[in-house]
């Protein structure tokens, strides 16, 4: 039996965002350029290979400080690998070895580092950053929608500052202190990246924040909503749509069926937008969201007739 409350349509305001797309996909794509500039790819090329010379050439095999060292540096890689695909949009499960790299990068743990250690808080403080991005962008993976719409929904963190940790790093690295000269390099290194991690969510700010978007008054249901405007729309545009039904986020695709112009009207148009591929889970949402605010506009007129 057909859900009739799939076509039940109700008066509702809620926080919306939408924009037109191409029908091919979800072109939500920032030019790659904005985000990282040819000059900062090279340094960070750069950066990569003096860390491994400085680390071939400055420890023995055996050594601890090696060990971490390293470890920290295949973490920004991974952080990297990431952060790559995610700025071109392409869903990183679709590589094969995703999941060979995800299972190796959770084996690896916070390092044992000694107590008396200068280093050793800046270690600890620089490993557990690096998990926060790492497992910020696999959030951002895991919570795609269809590996195509990638949300950052986390507030921009500030980029590790070594000097909450030890004041005189860099100086320590000048007078040629090898564990030093190494931090400084994944510092920078890891720097970078978190700038570019920043430019990623200031670009996708708007559709990754709920309270970036305007309060709309729509006709919705579990099939589509429509909503008065003096915008105009193409006819079967498709849009990506972002809306916030109480504490859940409905994000899915639709498609303007309806384009109506007015005629002595407050606006100039009235159009309709047909929900597209939406799961069962986001239409009992709507659903849900509607009765409850179908029965509290209900009591609310019951509570002012016994008032009046």
């Amino acid at each position: 039996m057909a859900n009739v409350r799939r076509f039940f349509r109700y008066d509702v305001e809620v926080p919306l965002y939408f924009e037109t797309v191409d029908e091919q996909g979800y072109l939500l794509k920032v030019n790659r350029k904005k985000l990282i500039s040819e000059q900062e790819e090279a340094h960070l090329e750069y950066l990569n290979l003096e860390i491994k010379a400085l680390l071939s050439e400055a420890f023995s095999a055996e050594s601890d400080a090696l060990r971490i060292f390293t470890m920290l540096n295949h973490r920004i890689n991974y952080m990297a690998w990431l952060l790559d695909d995610l700025i071109d949009q392409v869903d990183p499960r679709l590589r094969s070895d995703y999941k060979f790299r995800l299972r190796e990068d959770h084996k690896l743990k916070l390092p044992d580092v000694r107590n008396e250690s200068k280093v050793g808080p800046l270690i600890e403080g620089f490993f557990l950053q690096l998990s926060e991005h790492i497992h910020e962008l696999i959030e951002s993976v895991e919570n795609s929608i269809e590996g195509k719409i990638f949300l950052f929904p986390r507030k921009i963190k500030p980029n590790f500052n070594e000097q909450d940790y030890v004041k005189n790093l860099k100086e320590l690295s000048d007078k040629g202190i090898a564990p030093a000269k190494v931090l400084v390099l994944l510092v920078e290194r890891l720097n970078l990246y978190e700038t570019i991690l920043g430019r990623l969510k200031e670009a996708y700010h708007s559709i990754s924040d709920p309270e970036t978007w305007a309060v709309q008054k729509i006709n919705l249901s579990a099939g589509g909503f429509s909503f008065f405007t003096n915008e105009t729309f193409d006819n079967f545009a498709h849009m990506n749509i972002f809306m916030q039904l109480d504490e859940h986020i409905l994000v899915c695709r639709g498609k303007i069926v309806l384009n109506k112009k007015l005629k002595n009207a407050t606006f100039l148009y009235r159009v309709a937008v047909e929900f597209v591929f939406l799961s069962n889970e986001h239409a009992q949402k709507i659903t849900l969201f509607e009765q409850r605010r179908e029965l509290q506009d209900a009591m609310k007129m019951v509570s002012n007739d016994l008032l009046n």
